[in-house]
């Protein structure tokens, strides 16, 4: 009977051990959320345990800032523009280096030489920079990625008054980097979104169902707030867009949009009025919303085209002044309400 007793009293235990040990082992959505980079940013993914968390953002977030915030005057970007050191560290090569194989390709329209540029509109970090001394045409002379030259662990410039700005990028690119952290800490289900520029793997397992995410209305004055919602497996996605994003000149009242042309230098609102990009990197669809929405509908159709490697969507104003849209064909097999 002692014996009986002891057996079940050890078999409950065991039980009670099995039981604990898969609840303790059961995999659960965490939710990571604050501002960076001037904007938001939230993560979330599962896993059995929070073993990625706000210390492992701190030290990558930390990681950019020193090296390519044009806020920080510290930083290695700042030092560039402002003349007073020209060494670099290896994110800023990585982030130089793949700006400037997206430059290439997009002949020109992605180029982040535009500091000047941006701080001439009044989109820059505040600066005692008297454009009054300068003409627009040699603003302009200083924009150029081609004026640009790594050299070892140095940057060259041909004109000083270029001024690198990688924003156009840089969130993209973080969220990448963060994604590969995750990676390495075997999270295979998570959504990264730093300021709408978004990458997810795997699903949403508390709804069993892909990530979704949707694509803002550029119509503001519509009663939907959502133009598409779309299925994200396994891709990065960024959009871009003029219409929320400007600023009026206080004395003439006229409107500056936020994504400036590189090679004209004007700051004006096209017939494009947002660009969302597919990719499996979200530094690439970054980039490549971005240079779309500075040419018209049919450039970036045909940019789409010779990538390869994107899928576009593009909001824009056609010729009798209605909104309408384009959809590659790899972008529509994601979209949910077609």
């Amino acid at each position: 009977m002692i014996l009986v007793d002891n057996l079940r009293k050890s078999f409950f235990a065991l039980s009670f051990l099995i039981l604990f040990t898969s609840c303790s082992n059961k995999i659960q959505l965490n939710n990571l959320n604050g501002y960076t980079f001037g904007t938001y940013y939230d993560i979330k993914f599962f896993s059995e345990s929070k073993n990625f968390d706000e210390s492992d953002l701190d030290s990558i977030f930390q990681e950019f800032n020193s090296s390519l915030s044009t806020y920080i005057s510290s930083s290695v970007i700042s030092k560039i523009n402002s003349n007073d050191e020209y060494f670099v560290d290896d994110l800023f090569i990585d982030v130089y280096n793949k700006s400037k194989a997206i430059y290439e390709l997009t002949e020109g329209y992605f180029d982040p030489t535009i500091g000047l540029l941006l701080e001439y509109y009044g989109f820059g970090p505040p600066n005692n920079f008297d454009f009054k001394k300068y003409s627009f045409s040699e603003i302009l002379s200083s924009v150029g990625f081609d004026k640009t030259r790594l050299s070892s662990d140095t940057i060259i410039k041909d004109n000083k008054l270029t001024k690198l700005d990688f924003n156009a990028i840089a969130k993209g690119y973080a969220v990448d980097i963060i994604a590969s952290a995750m990676d390495k800490k075997n999270i295979d289900n998570y959504l990264i979104d730093i300021g709408g520029e978004i990458r997810s793997k795997g699903s949403n397992i508390n709804k069993n169902e892909f990530w979704k995410v949707a694509i803002n209305n550029p119509d503001l004055n519509s009663e939907d707030k959502y133009y598409k919602i779309l299925n994200l497996n396994n891709l990065s996605i960024a959009t871009s867009g003029n219409y929320r994003n400007y600023k009026i000149d206080s004395i003439t009242k006229k409107k500056y949009v936020h994504v400036i042309n590189p090679i004209t230098g004007k700051s004006e609102q096209g017939n494009i009025l947002s660009v969302s990009v597919l990719s499996k990197s979200c530094f690439k669809a970054d980039a490549y919303a971005t240079a779309m929405m500075l040419g018209d509908i049919e450039y970036a159709i045909d940019l789409t085209n010779r990538v390869g490697e994107i899928e576009s969507f593009i909001i824009y104003v056609d010729s009798n002044n209605d909104i309408s849209d384009y959809s590659s064909d790899g972008f529509m097999k994601n979209i949910i309400n077609p």
